[in-house]
């Protein structure tokens, strides 16, 4: 029975290494993409079941609580979308709650998504293909912002590890890379403590497109060179790359960046890191930093400084 199975789904967040913004369907129907990211141990869990409808039909936790008996007046456009995607009419419960915070450039936003579609399709006893789940996602989330974000992000987070992406008009091919597990002992994230929102930015970049072309294929090589630095395990090649991506991100659109930001990264390249990248479409959340023994000079909040590993499954029922 529907009212009696509560669905749990488990989905990671990501890091993203190289490659942002190839995977984007305007760019690579037209020149192919790639990028290289992995899945990390922190998640975004979502809760789903069915209820008896005595308040209200529609009953949502996120950061906000929502209670409504109209679909159409969901805030959360994300589960709005999904549930009418998969034609749910019967009085609903959602709950989500995350290791992170979003807005924080791990691509939370597309990992509760596929979380949400999994946790839903379960709870409807409908079979979907790892594929046609990164798909779903991709499309509900295509039609919120405006067709201004990629496919990476939930790819990565349906079918997690260290993955090479690459992206085709017709085909998208997924690699698993096996590395070292020293290498993830040299990567830390770095809190900006800054939240935003990546639409805007997004936007812009989306507007900024033909100006970017140049450089989008620039990632492309760069990514192949990231690539074979990473099966030769080449830490300064590797630093080299992360810098240079960076840069090159920053020209991307005007908001991916600000005082703060580019403060804080010339404090961590001085401090002796290898390279660093802002994460995520910018304007705020974590830099991703490669180092030794890296411990920020004159940053007072070491708390701010985190760890990760890998996490080897994707989205998960749990």
């Amino acid at each position: 029975m529907y009212h009696e199975k509560v669905v749990i789904s488990k989905t990671p967040l990501r890091v993203s290494f190289m490659g942002g913004g190839t995977d984007m369907p305007y760019f690579y129907n037209r020149y192919s993409g790639a990028t290289i990211s992995c899945a990390i141990d922190k998640y975004v869990y979502v809760t789903v079941k069915f209820h008896t409808n005595l308040t209200h039909k529609y009953r949502l936790n996120y950061s906000v609580t929502e209670n409504t008996n109209s679909i159409n007046k969901i805030k959360n456009l994300r589960i709005k979308s999904a549930l009418k995607f998969f034609k749910i009419k019967n009085p609903i419960y959602i709950n989500t709650f995350s290791d992170f915070p979003a807005n924080s450039g791990l691509g939370s936003s597309s990992s509760f998504t596929v979380g949400l579609v999994n946790a839903l399709a379960r709870l409807i006893n409908k079979k979907i293909s790892k594929f046609q789940l990164a798909e779903i996602a991709y499309k509900i989330e295509k039609k919120i912002t405006k067709n201004s974000l990629g496919k990476q992000d939930h790819y990565i987070a349906v079918f997690g590890g260290l993955k090479l992406i690459k992206y085709k008009k017709n085909n998208i091919n997924i690699k698993n890379l096996k590395i070292n597990k020293n290498f993830f002992k040299r990567l830390f994230l770095v809190w900006t403590e800054v939240s935003r929102q990546s639409t805007s930015v997004l936007i812009d970049q989306k507007k900024n497109r033909n100006k970017n072309i140049k450089n989008l294929l620039n990632f492309n090589i760069m990514t192949r060179e990231f690539y074979k630095s990473l099966k030769n395990l080449d830490i300064i090649k590797i630093g080299e790359l992360l810098n240079k991506a960076w840069q090159i991100k920053k020209k991307f659109s005007k908001f991916i960046t600000n005082k703060k930001i580019d403060k804080l990264y010339k404090l961590i390249i001085n401090s002796g890191a290898y390279g660093a990248k802002l994460l995520g479409a910018g304007n705020g959340g974590f830099i991703l930093v490669l180092a030794k023994n890296f411990q920020i000079k004159k940053y007072k909040i070491k708390k701010k400084v985190l760890n990760f590993s890998v996490s080897r499954k994707g989205s998960i029922i749990i």
